[in-house]
């Protein structure tokens, strides 16, 4: 299909970041606290129009993790709905043997995972460990993991034997995610992938991303009219989508995806509210 010009939102260029750290604080509603008078973060964005996206169909077999950072994946999950946190943990389950086959890896640890679905929440209590919670899409254009935060990561997350075997010379360590619409076809809020081989380093801007008991850091990305943008039009349940957000082997290969989701301009009046679910992964493989 033709590929469709959209709105894309980045983080802005402000001298602010040149003295002070992009960061978002992450603090669950609670008696006393109103966001609107505490600034829980420092992020200002900015859409850019007419951005063009191109249709990953377009390109065919062609489309690796290693070339463009991203690749569609056949597969039928045993999940539709997800109304019990069982279901939640035995779908991290189903990705790790997902990637293991489709990345011949050796060791796969999913240790994330994130519901989400494009309506307003007004909620006054919030559980971060509860695997059934569900937010709105994320914002501005982004990548998880930073070269910093993925050795930190991945020591997290690895178990003791699992790093005693792996964290030495002849094995590859990626942070892979996946992204699944659960609409039987999705048009509302699908995924923006951006080619990380059109990214310069400068686009790239570190921010901590703070939520209790852990700081984490991941890029948000500034506005560069060469970058290469794709999405997956008409995307079904069984064509997950995996791109990669660290990667320990060196070279000119996709290290990272920056990803957005977009308003798609094709979405038919009345489309169903986009409903996903999204992992992120520790995959090992052999060099």
């Amino acid at each position: 299909m033709p590929a469709v010009q959209a709105t894309l939102e980045y983080l802005q260029k402000l001298p602010l970041y040149e003295e002070e750290k992009p960061y978002w604080c992450f603090l669950p509603p609670h008696e006393g606290f109103d966001p609107d008078a505490l600034r829980v973060d420092n992020l200002e964005f900015e859409n850019h129009l007419d951005i063009k996206i191109e249709d990953i169909r377009e390109l065919g077999r062609e489309v690796t993790i290693d070339n463009y950072g991203f690749e569609v994946l056949q597969h039928q999950s045993e999940f539709a709905r997800f109304d019990r946190a069982r279901d939640v943990e035995q779908y991290r389950e189903e990705t790790e043997a997902l990637l293991e086959e489709k990345m011949g890896a050796v060791h796969v640890k999913c240790y994330d995972s994130r519901l989400r679905k494009n309506i307003t929440f007004v909620r006054n209590a919030l559980d971060l460990n509860d695997l059934l919670l569900t937010e709105g899409p994320a914002r501005g254009a982004h990548n998880d993991i930073t070269y910093e935060s993925g050795p930190i990561v991945i020591n997290r997350y690895l178990s003791t034997d699992a790093k005693r075997k792996f964290l030495r010379p002849g094995y590859r360590i990626r942070i892979v995610n996946t992204w699944r619409t659960l609409n039987p076809l999705l048009e509302d809020r699908p995924l923006a992938l951006c080619d990380s081989r059109s990214v310069d380093p400068e686009d790239l801007v570190a921010a901590d991303r703070i939520i209790p008991n852990a700081v984490g850091e991941v890029y948000y990305l500034t506005y560069n009219p060469n970058h290469r943008w794709f999405w997956l039009e008409k995307q079904t349940p069984s064509e997950p989508l995996a791109f990669v957000m660290y990667d320990t082997k060196a070279g000119s290969h996709a290290r990272f995806c920056p990803h957005v989701s977009f308003v798609n301009p094709n979405a038919s009046q009345g489309a169903a509210p986009r409903e996903s679910i999204e992992t992120r992964s520790i995959v090992i493989t052999k060099e």
